[in-house]
């Protein structure tokens, strides 16, 4: 079965002579694994599309008994290559790619998470500009949107605090404004969803 999706990669690895191991975040699959040969290979008109913090097309057959596929297509669909800028910014993008690549399952949609992700990345990756998320609300978004995607988030005590929930979330799927609140306010939040990993038994 030929399986079409995308992928933001979240991790990337030599594999054999010039094959790159590529692991991320699929809408459709969740956690993907997948080789893509010759994927090193630099030419002086143009540089491989599988990089870290890439959302890429890909195209790969899916015969069973397999996590790990072999891709025969890849397409660059987005980058956030400016995150290498910044090297704060850099750094939390590897601890968000850690949490996710340790908790997300195989064949597992995550829809949600897949575009919490996009609107994180860009936010990272544009540090300092009027719209820009903080580091803190990047961290408490992509938690959010992961815990409530995977009927982890737990109810509010009060409408109100449930409505701003379900404000954030959205905010997170749709790279819209976030519901506002003062910056002592995200750290108690982030340092409560820490809590709720923790009693999932999920790494952070």
């Amino acid at each position: 079965m030929i399986v079409s999706t995308s992928i933001i990669v979240l991790e990337k690895r030599p594999y054999r002579e010039s094959a790159l191991l590529l692991r991320g975040i699929s809408p459709d699959c969740g956690s993907l694994s997948l080789v893509a040969h010759r994927a090193q290979a630099v030419s002086e008109k143009s540089l491989p599309a599988a990089d870290l913090f890439r959302e890429l097309e890909v195209e790969y057959r899916d015969e069973g008994g397999s996590e790990l596929f072999t891709a025969d297509r890849l397409e660059l669909l987005t980058d956030f290559d400016a995150l290498a800028a910044h090297a704060g910014s850099f750094r939390l993008a590897g601890k968000i790619a850690a949490f996710l690549l340790k908790n997300l399952a195989v064949n597992l949609a995550q829809p949600f998470t897949y575009d919490a992700l996009r609107s994180v990345l860009s936010h990272l990756a544009a540090p300092g500009a009027a719209s820009a998320w903080t580091p803190e609300q990047c961290a408490v978004v992509i938690k959010s949107v992961y815990l409530y995607e995977n009927g982890l988030l737990p109810e509010g005590r009060t409408g109100q605090q449930n409505e701003f929930m379900e404000n954030l979330v959205a905010a997170g799927i749709e790279n819209s404004e976030l519901p506002r609140c003062d910056a002592g306010y995200w750290r108690r939040l982030h340092l409560w969803l820490n809590s709720l990993l923790d009693y999932h038994q999920l790494r952070r």
